[in-house]
């Protein structure tokens, strides 16, 4: 959140601190969930799967979704602000900020997890449908809009940032609503 002179350093530290917390999250995805050894009683037939080829192939994964997820909000957040203040902000501008609240998101839920000792993803069903990283984007977004651009009214960076969690937590709630729709049928 301080504004350096260098903005490409900045995002770059950032996006590498985003790949070392996810990798940190799927290790201990594995190692809380007990992942390996799910996949083990699945995989007794298919012997070609080994515990490394797991981690790599999970870690793998997350680290694709959550860069996805931080390129589509950085994305929508910026096309929101530009439309919304009639302003020519950047990708750039945004990325640090959703970075960062996506890193405190993951934290966030690990510390959830931790602390309530769950050991079964069945036990944590109601964490996907809690707001807590849409909240802490918004929060990110109008910290650092704030800092960022103190020309704009505050009544504008509030309706940015409520604009922003809602759609980001509707969403949430949609594909949710929807997975949960297709594994009825």
């Amino acid at each position: 959140m301080l504004k350096l002179k260098n903005e490409r350093i900045i995002n770059l530290l950032s996006f590498c601190l985003l790949v070392l917390v996810v990798v940190a999250n799927s290790f201990f995805s594995i190692k809380q969930f007990k992942v390996i050894e799910q996949f083990n009683k699945i995989q007794a037939s298919f012997p070609l799967f080994t515990d490394s080829f797991i981690i790599v192939f999970l870690t793998s994964i997350q680290l694709i979704a959550g860069i996805t997820v931080v390129i589509i909000e950085t994305l929508f957040v910026t096309f929101i602000t530009n439309v919304m203040t009639n302003k020519k902000f950047k990708f750039r501008n945004f990325l640090t900020p959703i970075i960062l609240a996506n890193i405190f998101s993951i934290l966030l839920n690990m510390s959830v997890i931790s602390i309530a000792r769950f050991d079964h993803l069945q036990d944590i069903q109601w964490l996907r449908w809690f707001p807590g990283s849409q909240i802490l984007l918004a929060v990110f977004i109008y910290l650092y809009f704030s800092i960022l651009d103190s020309a704009t009214s505050m009544s504008s960076k509030i309706k940015l940032s409520i604009i922003i969690f809602s759609v980001t937590y509707g969403l949430t709630l949609i594909v949710q609503l929807l997975m949960t729709f297709v594994s009825f049928n």
